[in-house]
């Protein structure tokens, strides 16, 4: 049984982007400039990377929960980038966890590595929406893809391709397919959990489908 569609998600992506579109460009802009910024830290040895390393981490935890207002109903805002140090240690511990899990799937002839990637990539939306800690996140996350890794597997390709396409624009177009790709995989974070047991769906309000054609508001 498929569980969310692709093109819907993308679709309320897209329409989500292009209704806040000064917002989405400049948070963008904002988060790439930080996150090279981090990146120039790593010519300094040890302290620069590390760094660079908690700079990108800030930046994917202020992403991904302007991402989870946005598929809400909500609206984020820059505020957003820097309003989740409670979740921090958890989100960074998790962080660790996953990397090494991925990279030991890797060792093992790549695919395990891809199948782990998918099955724990949610970790940071439990984290962020729900406040789990770093194991239960990712346990929530792989109860959570159990049966849907074949679909987020396509959909991690397809938003793949978009981002090319994006950077094929003369790297403009990346403005925009990034955050599209972004609200597109929240899209489906709630749409799993709309078809998973009781107590993956969310605790704070009763889920309701994003909204197809959102208000356009002024970015």
């Amino acid at each position: 049984m498929k569980r969310f569609s692709i093109d819907e998600a993308i679709r309320f992506g897209w329409n989500t982007v292009r209704a806040n579109l000064g917002l989405m460009v400049g948070l963008t802009i904002v988060v790439n400039a930080l996150s090279g910024a981090g990146g120039a830290l790593h010519a300094v040895p040890v302290l620069g990377s590390i760094g660079g390393w908690l700079l990108a981490t800030i930046m994917a935890m202020g992403m991904t929960r302007i991402v989870l207002k946005f598929v809400d109903g909500g609206r984020g805002d820059f505020n957003d980038l820097f309003s989740n140090f409670d979740v921090f240690l958890d989100y960074l511990g998790a962080s660790v966890l996953y990397g090494l899990i991925v990279l030991g799937g890797l060792c093992l002839l790549i695919v395990p590595g891809i199948i782990w990637a998918i099955r724990f990539g949610f970790f940071g939306y439990f984290i962020l929406d729900r406040k789990l800690g770093a194991i239960d996140a990712l346990k929530a996350s792989s109860a959570l893809t159990k049966g849907a890794k074949g679909d987020l597997f396509i959909f991690g390709l397809a938003a793949i391709g978009i981002n090319i396409l994006g950077a094929l624009c003369l790297g403009i177009g990346i403005l925009v397919t990034q955050p599209t790709t972004s609200l597109a995989a929240g899209f489906i974070y709630r749409r799993l959990q709309a078809g998973s047991a009781p107590d993956l769906n969310p605790a704070h309000q009763p889920l309701t489908p994003p909204p197809e054609e959102p208000l356009i508001r002024n970015g």
